[in-house]
Formats: structure tokens, C-alpha cells, sequence
């Protein structure tokens, strides 16, 4: 993180709204307002916001379906990027995900967004699947997922005290390199 900026992640409320449509325009596919108004009202959802010095500069939302959360995306405002972010956001939302009894995390990635896999991937998520075209022609996805059961909220990313909380965990940090 940058020295002198003052970084939070917290729960988006409604009238952040405004400012997420702003950071949209800085990704490939934009969602639309009702889409936002809907991943900010919905049911079993959870929408983080990153704020630097009071400016909303992120924005990463997540949808619980029963035993699975799904990480819908995470926008970060360009002139932000590199501040670790979207890590803050992935490992809040890995959090909320646990405290909700989730077992596994899922993700789609664009196949060629390797700073974006890369991220993932450190967080222990791994390909399970592809999507043809998914985000348009020649532009598919690579379906990624995360177990988390067994794992400490608390723990999250921090393999030493996951693998002592989870059988396993230690192998799955090797194989990620």
C-alpha cells in the first residue's frame, strides 16, 4: 500500500451507487444501473467498496447461493491499481463468504486477464473449467473455485494458520507455485 493513504473496505450502501457506475466505465463489459440496484439490494448478496482518502475507487460484489458464493467481479479504478485493492476486497469477500457457511467460492476470469488469475490463484483458487466466448467471441473464461470449508475466517490468505486449520491446505499453497 501507498504511504499517506488512508485505504477501507466496507459494505456499499445505496447512494455509493452513483460512484460505481463511474468505476464501470473502466471495465470491458459494463453492468447497467438495475444490475447494480439489484447486486445491491438482492438477496444473499454482499457489494465491498474500496475507498482511498474518502474516494470510492473499488467496488467487488459476491452472490451466496446456498452452499456456493460466487465473486460476480471486482473493479478497480486504474489509477489505484497496484495498491493491493482487489486483494483487500477478495479476502473480505472470502470472509463474509465463510461467516455465511459457504463451502466454496467460484469465479469467472478472462483467459488472458493474468493479473487477475494470478491474484486468484494466490488466494488458492484453481481452474476447474472454460467458457467459450463467454465474455464475446474469442474472449472466454476460465471458470476458477476455492474450497472453504475447514477454514478460519480469520485465516484467510495466510497459509501457515490455514493449513494448520485445514488437512490439505499446506499441499494446495505448494501446488499454486
Amino acid at each position: 500500500a501507498a504511504a499517506g493513504l488512508a485505504m477501507i473496505v466496507e459494505p456499499a450502501v445505496a447512494t455509493d451507487l452513483a460512484q460505481i457506475l463511474a468505476l464501470e466505465e473502466h471495465f470491458g463489459a459494463q453492468w447497467s444501473e438495475a444490475s447494480w440496484r439489484a447486486e445491491l439490494s438482492g438477496e444473499g448478496r454482499r457489494v465491498l467498496v474500496a475507498r482511498v482518502d474518502g474516494e470510492l475507487v473499488g467496488v467487488a460484489c459476491f452472490q451466496r447461493l446456498a452452499e456456493v458464493v460466487d465473486l460476480h467481479r471486482i473493479v478497480v479504478a486504474p489509477s489505484r491499481r497496484r495498491l493491493g485493492l482487489a486483494r483487500a476486497m477478495l479476502v473480505a469477500g472470502l470472509q463474509w463468504a465463510i461467516r455465511e457457511g459457504a463451502a466454496r467460492m467460484v469465479l469467472e476470469v478472462e483467459h488472458d486477464n493474468e493479473p487477475a488469475i494470478a491474484l486468484y490463484r494466490g488466494y488458492g483458487f484453481r481452474p476447474i473449467a472454460a467458457r467459450a466466448d463467454y465474455y464475446g467471441p474469442g474472449a472466454d473464461a476460465v471458470v476458477m473455485e476455492r474450497p472453504l470449508e475447514g477454514v478460519d475466517a480469520d485465516s484467510v490468505g495466510m497459509w501457515e494458520m490455514e493449513a494448520r486449520d485445514t488437512p490439505g491446505a499446506s499441499d494446495a499453497r505448494r501446488a499454486v507455485r
